[in-house]
């Protein structure tokens, strides 16, 4: 072989190399896309059974037996959270209970789901803003964690009385 032989086949593999570069980058791009997008999709579906396990309960313990119409007979913002004798997520009976709550799930595949809860009274004409005083509307915010998602996974729902 000649100068100029080994030249071209020396720009050959060259030209080969950053190819096969070029299609594993790519390979590997689509793979990591698709894996943050199932990741998405699990914590969403996670986030939604938390708060469809927790618009099941009563709104308010003082709601469970009694009929009532004034907020001020509500559970006082500064005990929103679970009662003395609530130990365990199953013995919640009332929406506020998972107040500071913490759950984690975990998947085979994507790692675990960290979820945080966070129980509000809120303005009945502004869900926006939160109230330092009962109203007849909560507002239900679960976090979700994930090390294949880049930001944390927020939803939330206000319920009324």
């Amino acid at each position: 072989m000649n100068t100029g032989q080994t030249l071209l086949v020396t720009v050959g593999l060259l030209l080969f190399t950053i190819f096969i570069l070029t299609v594993y980058r790519t390979t590997s791009s689509r793979f990591a896309f698709a894996i943050a997008n199932e990741a998405l999709l699990t914590g969403t579906g996670v986030a939604q059974s938390l708060i469809d396990e927790i618009t099941s309960k009563n709104f308010d313990e003082k709601t469970i037996n009694n009929v009532v119409s004034l907020p001020d007979s509500l559970t006082p913002v500064s005990l929103l959270g679970p009662d003395k004798n609530e130990t365990d997520y199953t013995k919640f009976d009332d929406i506020d209970d998972y107040n500071n709550y913490k759950r984690t799930e975990k998947m085979s595949r994507l790692g675990n789901f960290d979820s945080i809860v966070k129980v509000f009274y809120v303005n009945m004409k502004n869900p926006d803003l939160i109230s330092s005083n009962p109203t007849f509307a909560k507002k239900i915010e679960v976090y979700v964690i994930n090390s294949f998602v880049t930001d944390t996974i927020k939803m939330y729902r206000v319920v009324t009385y």
